[in-house]
């Protein structure tokens, strides 16, 4: 006969083994290739922590090592020296500068002065911010046409508008003032084309489908932009990939006071660094050269609109804390312009 007590010594033995391999995979690492852990599998590994070692309020599990970044692309002339120079001749300082010159029109400082400041800024908060951006995303040469340093390049631009224009008012009207001139010199430059405008498409969305997709393309063969996709309700509803964005349906909403709305997905913008970068900043002022051309579009149609704009990893990582977007999503709002 076997005593009580080795029995039960037995059983806690059995217990403790079984508890050491359950804890073995429990504790593994994540992989893509092993399913998804359920919840009992999670709460086993959290109170195992707990037991022997404690749990971090920020978690136990590291990011892991982001992806490896594509080689950079070449973004080409005269798209590049439009959205950015080192001088004060891009659109974007040339508006900054405008707009700085402009509120101090009652003081003995210059336009002279405010380049001078801009320029300043611009080149300390990028010499800063090198190290870091080129640990991200190396680039292969300091010259703008680089798309890695042309994003470190829009990301002290933008820090530089942020701090010189504080107020949001002022901020929205540097970045729709930049959309409006961008768009005007593709148009002046021949760089795109766009449906011709009178008065039967005025206040019509469905006729600035062409204009989008016109100007859109500017940027995937400039090299700013990868790819992009542009979606609307007229289009969600169609099979055919080159259908109309806006119909006539969209026309009537904005007729009867209602708004449109349009999903604007663009892959791998160059200025994907810096707007994610400024945007971990809790700052949402972050570098935009395709929304508010966008908007300078519609406005020639008597249309105006807002816009938001979001990061996506499409990729499925285990890892919670792994985010790694390559992805830029604008959601547009569209409705008629009263003025």
């Amino acid at each position: 006969m076997v005593p009580q007590r080795a029995i039960a010594f037995s059983i806690a033995a059995l217990t403790t083994m079984q508890l050491v391999v359950a804890l073995t995979f429990a504790l593994l690492p994540p992989s893509p290739s092993l399913a998804v852990r359920g919840a009992a599998e999670l709460d086993l590994e959290y109170y195992a922590r707990d037991l022997f070692g404690g749990n971090r309020r920020e978690g136990n599990v590291e990011t892991s090592r982001g992806p490896p970044m594509p080689p950079p692309r070449n973004i080409e002339e005269p798209l590049r020296s439009m959205l950015l120079t080192e001088d004060a001749s891009c659109i974007p300082k040339n508006v900054l500068v405008t707009m700085l010159a402009r509120s101090k029109a009652s003081s003995l400082e210059t336009r002279f002065d405010m380049e001078r400041l801009v320029q300043d800024r611009f080149v300390d908060v990028r010499s800063k911010s090198a190290k870091a951006f080129y640990a991200r995303a190396p680039y292969a040469a300091e010259t703008l046409s680089d798309q890695y340093y042309f994003d470190l390049s829009a990301y002290a631009l933008w820090r530089t508008a942020g701090d010189l224009l504080s107020n949001p008012v002022d901020r929205d009207a540097f970045v729709r003032q930049v959309g409006r001139d961008l768009y005007q010199r593709m148009l002046s430059d021949k760089m795109m084309i766009a449906a011709p405008f009178n008065e039967l498409s005025r206040f019509k969305i469905s006729a600035t489908t062409v204009g989008w997709r016109s100007m859109l393309d500017v940027f995937v063969t400039h090299g700013f932009i990868k790819s992009y996709r542009l979606t609307g309700a007229a289009e969600s509803n169609s099979d055919e990939p080159d259908s109309n964005v806006f119909d006539e349906l969209d026309d009537e909403a904005l007729n009867n006071g209602a708004t449109v709305d349009c999903l604007l997905s663009i892959i791998e913008p160059a200025t994907l660094g810096a707007a994610l970068q400024i945007t971990g900043e809790q700052s949402r002022f972050a570098p935009d050269y395709i929304g508010p051309t966008c908007a300078a579009l519609l406005e020639g149609y008597g249309l105006k609109c807002t816009w938001e704009t979001y990061f996506v990893d499409n990729e499925y990582r285990p890892n919670p804390k792994d985010y790694f977007p390559n992805e830029q999503l604008i959601q547009f709002t569209i409705l008629k312009s009263i003025a």
